[in-house]
């Protein structure tokens, strides 16, 4: 009886993953070249990742998606109320703190316009607890002149608490024409991470699945890119390994590649860097570290961004911040394509 208890359970899990696999919250990829990245593409179905089984889930999927239409792309500084909380933390330095001061941003800054039904080049929306992360494809110029443009990848995240946005962080690290705006008391919070054993608190979901999928992105960013081990991509990473970073290639030997030109180092048993949070739905887990970027001789606490697919146990699709010659935490010396 205990035999065929746990067959079943067996069973029900294997089922519970190949349904995560074959309905993917990522999009049709881009064609697969050789030695190169692959292009990013939007989903050509919203609806579909405004969905969750979970009702509170999909509740604030759907309230950060329209904060999105009708606030960040159209304007609409009175919708701000009923958005975002009053204790409202914003986490981009080019951005004001507080829920006044956003929304005094808005006015000043976004003309007014009827919101788009649709978010142009929205990829995917990943949720988890009080979470939100949207995925945005971007397009930046060919750094040769040529006027050609590559893409890569936006991500906006949220913290939502009592049916309201809380708290936001995104991922417009910052440029060389970029100035940072002296928002005084207003000015945005720098971005915190964990450290630590207390970072394992981060892997825990009652869904098996979801929790193994975490915990496969935790070991693989501790031991290849952290510890320099290109020698253990077949363990973490499916054969076609889709990479959409403009700075490597797609492939496992394209990210052999690119991780062979970081030393080799010990391996902890926690990733180095702080981790701001990681988050899985479906076939997706989005991890979130913190990061520092100098502008103007001061040096700015951001979040670093890395989006990851997972298929058969294996890391299949990956999806990170990056432009051209923009490197992750803690990768030193690694050459663009």
């Amino acid at each position: 009886m205990k035999l065929m208890n746990r067959l079943i359970t067996t069973a029900l899990f294997l089922f519970s993953w190949g349904s995560f696999a074959a309905e993917s919250l990522a999009p049709p990829h881009g064609p697969i070249i050789e030695g190169r990245p692959v292009i990013v593409t939007a989903h050509p179905d919203q609806a579909v990742l405004l969905e969750n089984t979970d009702r509170q889930l999909a509740i604030n999927k759907r309230r950060v998606y329209d904060f999105y239409r009708k606030v960040m792309l159209a304007g609409q500084a009175d919708m701000v109320n009923s958005f975002l909380a009053e204790e409202y933390e914003e986490h981009n330095p080019l951005l004001p703190n507080g829920r006044q001061a956003f929304t005094d941003y808005v006015g000043s800054n976004i003309p007014r316009q009827e919101a788009p039904e649709l978010i142009p080049d929205l990829i995917t929306m990943v949720a988890e607890g009080d979470y939100v992360v949207m995925a945005l494809v971007t397009h930046y110029p060919e750094p040769d002149g040529s006027g050609d443009t590559y893409t890569s990848t936006h991500f906006e995240m949220y913290r939502l608490e009592a049916g309201l946005i809380a708290e936001h962080w995104d991922s417009w690290l910052f440029r060389s024409s970029r100035e940072i705006p002296d928002y005084g008391d207003n000015a945005a919070l720098p971005v915190t991470g964990t450290a630590g054993i207390a970072q394992l608190e981060m892997l825990v979901n009652e869904d098996p699945a979801l929790f193994a999928n975490k915990r496969l992105v935790f070991d693989l960013w501790r031991q290849i890119p952290e510890g320099g081990r290109e020698e253990l991509i077949a363990l973490y990473m499916d054969p076609i390994y889709i990479q959409h970073n403009p700075n490597a290639a797609t492939g496992r030997e394209g990210a052999k590649v690119y991780f062979s030109q970081r030393p080799d180092s010990d391996i902890d048993p926690v990733i180095q860097d702080e981790l701001v949070i990681m988050l899985a739905e479906g076939d997706l887990v989005m991890q979130v570290l913190e990061t520092e970027r100098e502008q103007g001789g001061k040096i700015y606490h951001v979040p670093w961004f890395d989006l990851f697919r997972i298929e058969n146990g294996r890391v299949i699709e990956h999806w990170d911040t990056a432009s051209k010659g923009e490197l992750p935490p803690d990768m030193p010396g690694i050459r663009p394509l």
